[in-house]
């Protein structure tokens, strides 16, 4: 008992220092769904960029069929680059997108159903209805550049309740803007570094529990987190000793949910990590560990309401359900 209080000293000297300890993944197992999803026969998925939820429980997938990352690429997609998939079932509800996009890339789900996607090769950002009618288009078509009009290589969306959203903008820039709910510019932060409020592909965006704002620092790898108005408050670190970060998601419980990899297509570097609203690391799940799932190529997470995670892939061409045990 004698040892008691050197223990408490030493986990606050490392709760100050910033090094969070990692807990146990007591609870925070999940086992991967096989099969899944069940597409009818001609319906193939190319590299999977994107991934969400709607507000049924729908799970939305953007892919590129037929595509790599081709950022130069001329000829759109023949092929529905949005697809709609039963949670349960795997069976595909809905598909859309023929002859619009080139280089798919981020998807996210708003509060009233619509769709919004960006596309690297078109430089854009999208606002479509549920069933795949336009709403909005930001951005010049195929023209690449830093200014309220236009984008380079644009990698996310995350848009908030009362319609105005950001844009994480991404391979080329070095950026996350702001806009409001129909569209009109408000202001930018970020430029080319690994300092605070720099960046090397802001390539993820979520929302924190108190609304901050969460952005995967790609090649830093880091997540950032400013309030909502684009001031720099804190950075995570955690994932640093994996990899690279790709994209963050934060469920209903303010859990927080990191996709990692070190190496491209290099399974044992693949992985998710869950983080506590502490930032604690609570549940790994990949890396090469024996029993676990094999990742390649983690590109996006979404997470449903009940705790199920799932990973978007490019290079295997596929969506991973994680269920949790």
């Amino acid at each position: 008992m004698r040892f008691r209080p050197m223990l408490i000293l030493l986990l606050a000297i490392a709760t100050l220092s910033g090094v969070a300890a990692t807990v146990p993944p007591q609870g925070n197992a999940y086992e991967e769904v096989k099969d899944w999803p069940k597409l009818p026969a001609g319906v193939e998925l190319g590299e999977v960029s994107g991934v969400a939820i709607d507000n049924n429980g729908h799970v939305f997938v953007f892919h590129r069929p037929g595509r790599g990352f081709e950022p130069q690429a001329t000829e759109v997609l023949k092929d529905a680059a949005v697809l709609e998939v039963d949670a349960d079932s795997g069976k595909l509800l809905n598909s859309w997108g023929r002859n619009i996009f080139l280089v798919p890339h981020g998807i996210t789900v708003d509060s009233a159903n619509n769709v919004w996607v960006n596309d690297v090769g078109l430089q854009q950002v999208m606002k479509f209805s549920h069933d795949g009618k336009p709403l909005l288009t930001l951005g010049e078509a195929r023209v690449g550049g830093w200014d309220a009009g236009h984008f380079n290589q644009p990698t996310d969306i995350a848009i908030r309740d009362d319609g105005s959203f950001y844009v994480s903008d991404g391979y080329v820039n070095s950026r996350v803007a702001l806009f409001d709910r129909t569209g009109r510019f408000q202001f930018e932060w970020g430029k080319k570094g690994d300092g605070e409020s720099q960046f090397s592909n802001p390539h993820g965006l979520a929302f924190a529990p108190n609304g901050d704002v969460l952005v995967a620092d790609r090649q830093n790898s880091r997540i950032q987190v400013f309030d909502r108005m684009g001031k720099f408050k804190s950075q995570w670190l955690g994932a640093k000793p994996k990899g690279r970060v790709f994209g963050v998601a934060v469920d209903g419980a303010g859990a927080m949910y990191v996709g990692v990899r070190q190496t491209d297509y290099d399974p044992p570097s693949n992985g998710i990590l869950k983080l506590d609203r502490d930032w604690r690391i609570v549940a790994s799940i990949g890396f090469g560990e024996a029993g676990q799932p094999v990742f390649n190529a983690v590109h996006d997470i979404a997470v449903a309401k009940d705790g199920t995670i799932y990973v978007a892939e490019t290079r295997t061409k596929r969506v991973r359900k994680l269920r949790p045990r």
